[in-house]
């Protein structure tokens, strides 16, 4: 109820951005979904901005049009929704994706993404993914990552994309 609460009170100061840091977590489907319908209503009725900040790729997926994967404080891949959902270019990205279950294949056994976080204030030289990635080269370790324009919406933050003909082996879009 308290999280309801802080959410009317957030939409009644129709703001030109509204910020929403997980704002359905905890919350049961049906409210979850009256919730996010509430906000998207409150964007068109008074053109807000939305920044929301989630890990819930379902919600993502329902109310955002532009997205920022974020690794270890730093955006790893950012684009339309169908650029980073349909045409994921970052292993992290594509380690979320895979880490997801599949309706359509319920054999299908999840990936994780092996290892763990590095610790933010002990980050690794180079490519702060670089430990727990599948692609990663020695100068991915040793050099720092810039980013990389893919197309005019979409770019990622890795250094094998440099490489012709690099791409990740991406599963079927979520």
């Amino acid at each position: 109820m308290k999280q309801r609460v802080v959410i009317a009170i957030a939409l009644a100061c129709h703001t030109k951005l509204l910020i929403a840091d997980e704002p359905t977590t905890a919350l049961d489907v049906t409210i979850q979904a009256q919730v996010l319908e509430l906000i998207k209503k409150y964007r068109e009725k008074y053109e807000t901005a939305m920044l929301m900040i989630t890990h819930d790729l379902g919600i993502v997926a329902e109310v955002c049009d532009r997205v920022a994967v974020m690794y270890a404080g730093s955006i790893v891949e950012c684009g339309t929704l169908e650029d980073v959902f349909n045409c994921t270019l970052h292993p992290y990205t594509e380690g979320l994706f895979s880490s997801l279950p599949n309706i359509n294949q319920r054999a299908a056994r999840l990936t994780p993404i092996p290892g763990a976080m590095p610790d933010p204030t002990r980050l690794p030289k180079g490519c702060s993914f670089a430990p727990r990635c599948a692609y990663a080269t020695e100068a991915c370790v040793q050099a720092e990552q810039s980013d990389y324009m893919v197309s005019d919406t979409h770019m990622v933050r890795c250094s094998r994309y440099q490489e012709p003909n690099f791409r990740i082996k991406r599963r079927v879009a979520p």
